[in-house]
């Protein structure tokens, strides 16, 4: 058993190193996974309730509003639970929620359920960070961006593994038992390595709740910028490329696809890139190359242009998150869970908020539209982070 101290005076005492960061990648792992599944039963669901789109877009609020409610709690519970306390009760439930949302018999039912599904969603999304912060001050190197990439892989697989076993069995509530079933088998391996409790004096003066304020606010307010990314991209992107630059439906999706197979490779190797160029700079760079990115797909009117566009974006985007997270450790005020948690809750009310915003702008403006107003809303982050009194 080793004990370690992080830089904040926390101590722990680890099994290993770096199984504890095999841990934390399989954490990102599951997380990932677990969305992309939800996402796939969602038409089955829809099926299910007989409900319309308005109906089922309420129902998935749901989910939004427990991750937004339970975001700024999560960091109190890591420091005064531990990151294993909280991921050993949140995996398994996280995972119970999703299997039960595979059959759950009404609308109302659902609904309780996806609010039990988003608060642990939301809950891990913030403990998993605080777990990086300390893994990387424990091993001594970077991770963060590696550990970000693994969520994007858990999606892929999860998305992947509910496309086979559904063509396989045609049974959505077995298809989810089996893909459950298979990564709770993992949580029993990596349970025993996830971050303890830290043992400080301070520990208890940690506020359960947070709101952000100060330089936390200020970064906080770029995560919600860069967490719109991804929600616009997702719901808005193949609809413009279909009805903007004339691309078949059939292929409308390549562009949101291109976007996240570019992010995910360009994490791999994020954490190099940081130590090499510097937090703060590598953050600016993408911040500034995104902007050009999304001009491009506003305002070049090809199809081959635009996909070119989202492949580039995917690669400048790729790190600008972990980056974020990776200055928020370093800058951290009342607490190092509790300012990654209100870092994170602004950055999921840019997730969920991001698409309804520019929904409004594409109704009185159009679709291009959409995507110059997220070039001008990724040049005030990358205005506001040149002139913060950031600390690398």
């Amino acid at each position: 058993m080793n004990s370690i101290q992080s830089a904040d005076g926390s101590v722990f005492a680890l099994k290993s190193v770096s199984k504890s960061i095999m841990a934390g990648r399989y954490a990102y792992f599951s997380l990932g996974f677990a969305m992309a599944v939800w996402a796939s039963l969602v038409p089955f669901a829809k099926e299910r309730l007989q409900v319309n789109e308005a109906q089922l877009g309420m129902l998935l609020l749901c989910l939004g509003f427990g991750a937004t409610v339970s975001m700024p709690a999560a960091g109190g519970l890591a420091a005064k639970f531990g990151c294993r306390a909280v991921q050993c009760a949140g995996i398994p439930l996280y995972y119970l929620a999703l299997f039960l949302l595979s059959y759950m018999p009404t609308p109302l039912t659902l609904g309780i359920c996806l609010t039990f599904f988003g608060i642990w969603s939301g809950t891990l999304d913030v403990v998993m960070n605080i777990q990086v912060a300390y893994l990387e001050q424990a091993g001594g190197r970077r991770l963060m961006s590696n550990l970000h990439a693994m969520y994007m892989i858990g999606a892929a697989a999860g998305a992947g593994g509910m496309s086979v076993l559904l063509g396989l069995t045609k049974n959505p509530v077995l298809a989810d038992a089996l893909l459950c079933t298979a990564v709770m088998a993992g949580f029993f391996f990596f349970q025993a390595h996830f971050f303890p409790k830290q043992h400080r004096q301070e520990e208890e003066k940690t506020p359960l709740i947070v709101i952000p304020k100060g330089i936390i606010f200020w970064l906080g307010l770029i995560c919600f910028f860069l967490y719109m990314i991804e929600g616009v991209l997702m719901d808005w992107s193949a609809l413009f490329m279909n009805e903007v630059r004339g691309v078949a439906l059939s292929r409308a999706g390549l562009g949101y696809a291109l976007f996240a197979v570019t992010m995910t490779a360009g994490r791999l190797v994020g954490d190099r890139l940081g130590a090499l160029f510097g937090t703060r700079r590598l953050l600016l760079c993408g911040l500034v190359l995104c902007v050009f990115c999304f001009l491009a797909i506003a305002f070049i009117p090809s199809a081959s242009a635009a996909f070119a566009a989202f492949f580039c974006l995917g690669v400048c985007a790729s790190n600008t998150v972990p980056m974020l997270f990776s200055l928020t450790t370093k800058n951290a005020a009342g607490g190092l869970g509790t300012s990654i948690a209100g870092v994170s809750l602004l950055g999921y009310l840019g997730l969920l908020a991001g698409p309804a915003i520019m929904g409004f702008v594409a109704h009185s403006f159009g679709l291009a539209f959409v995507f110059a107003a997220m070039a001008f809303f990724l040049a005030f982050a990358a205005l506001l982070l040149k002139n913060l009194p950031v600390k690398e």
